[in-house]
């Protein structure tokens, strides 16, 4: 395993020109139907959008203010981006925001320290129609599968993978849940990703739900490991799990039967993410289809996996998870939304992570995970689920 970073020249764009005119474009269709004049950009997760690039200092979540804000004014057939922020940050948006904006077409930028008066009509934090119109400007995947956005998407979900698999293969019995996040950390870094999320569930910590990585926690022969992590490139986030098993458990077959019932289910809970799927029908669903795997499996109690853990939902550039999934929601699947689930099973603490993207119709398309893993250090299993939808899913990697 080379310790090097990967090539610059092997990193996709994170903001090529296409896209940037593709986002502005959509951003005035946006504020044309909200009938608003402009938007007053907070969040570091849209000044991403905006820019690819980031711009916190300090870590903070993907729709918190950021060191950096953004005004956006239509002026006729001109953009005006306004980007504000204190002194300490201004060199560094001088220096590098003329040259990631500067295939906007009819684009006017201007940097400064202290905010105008928002104009009349603009669109702000506190306005009752802010969070759902930024939302509209953010979370849709423009260009569809042929987009600068979706290059990024497979090439950061790929590679996320591929950090798993090595960091799977790294780790030994012995170490401590610091030393294995450690490790993780270094894969992803070396990749050139960034990372929001890093969860290791060692020996005792197989029922956490949300295992932080703890030196009081090690890995011991015998035991499942969870590698869990949250990754960003430019805009956009990817979420995704692995297990690593280290020996042979006394329970093996039973083990196995239940992580292969718990594969399907994450396909089965991604094929309920169709355009116009309302939350609360999903959510009854996945019981409905949890059950009859604990039939097709012969595993009692494994229908209780479909509520153990959250049930994921939406991601976007504002959100490893922009909401959770909650009985009896309303909120409605739109085309070109991404989305992550990660089910656990109830009966030895397995955890299974999928990642997709609706499409405008049929069954959504669940990421390819393999592309960049090396040999057979992460297999995948390609299954079907009961609606359709079809996919690579991540299989237990196995160490003596």
């Amino acid at each position: 395993m080379t310790e090097r970073c990967i090539s610059a020249s092997a990193v996709p764009a994170t903001l090529a020109p296409e896209e940037l005119r593709l986002k502005l474009a959509h951003l005035r269709q946006v504020l044309g139907r909200a009938e608003k004049p402009g938007i007053f950009l907070v969040q570091e997760g849209a000044l991403r959008w905006l820019t690819g690039m980031r711009h916190q200092v300090i870590e903070v979540a993907p729709d918190a203010p950021s060191p950096v804000c953004a005004l956006i004014m239509t002026r006729g057939s001109a953009l005006e981006l306004t980007f504000v922020s204190s002194f300490t940050e201004l060199p560094r948006l001088r220096a590098c925001l003329p040259e990631a904006l500067a295939d906007g077409p009819d684009l006017r930028l201007e940097v400064r320290e202290r905010l105008p008066t928002l104009p009349q009509g603009c669109l702000s934090p506190g306005h009752a129609d802010y969070t759902r119109v930024v939302g509209e400007v953010v979370r849709p995947l423009l260009g569809g599968l042929e987009g600068g956005q979706f290059r990024k998407l497979q090439w950061l979900h790929a590679h996320t993978h591929a950090a798993l698999a090595e960091t799977a293969q790294a780790i030994e019995p012995g170490l401590d849940g610091e030393e294995v996040q450690a490790l993780l950390r270094r894969e992803i870094a070396r990749r050139r990703i960034e990372c929001n999320l890093v969860l290791v569930a060692a020996k005792g910590q197989e029922g956490h739900l949300h295992p932080l990585y703890d030196r009081g926690f090690r890995i011991e022969p015998g035991c499942e490991v969870k590698l869990v992590t949250g990754t960003r490139f430019a805009e956009l986030i990817v979420s995704a799990s692995v297990m690593v098993r280290f020996g042979t458990p006394p329970e093996e077959e039973h083990r196995d039967r239940a992580y292969r019932a718990l594969q399907q289910g994450a396909l089965e809970y991604a094929d309920c993410y169709r355009p116009g799927a309302v939350e609360g029908e999903i959510y009854r669903e996945i019981g409905r289809r949890f059950a009859r795997l604990e039939d097709q499996f012969a595993l009692p109690g494994f229908a209780r996996s479909a509520y153990l853990h959250h049930l994921g939902g939406p991601t976007s550039p504002l959100g490893n998870r922009d909401y959770i999934i909650a009985e009896g929601g309303m909120r409605s699947m739109f085309a070109w939304m991404q989305f992550a689930v990660n089910p656990v099973e109830a009966l030895h603490s397995a955890k299974v992570e999928l990642q997709g993207l609706l499409l405008p119709e049929g069954a959504s398309l669940i990421l390819d995970g393999s592309s960049q893993v090396q040999g057979n250090h992460l297999t995948f299993s390609r299954l079907t689920a009961s609606g359709g939808t079809t996919g690579l899913v991540a299989d237990l990697v196995r160490r003596d």
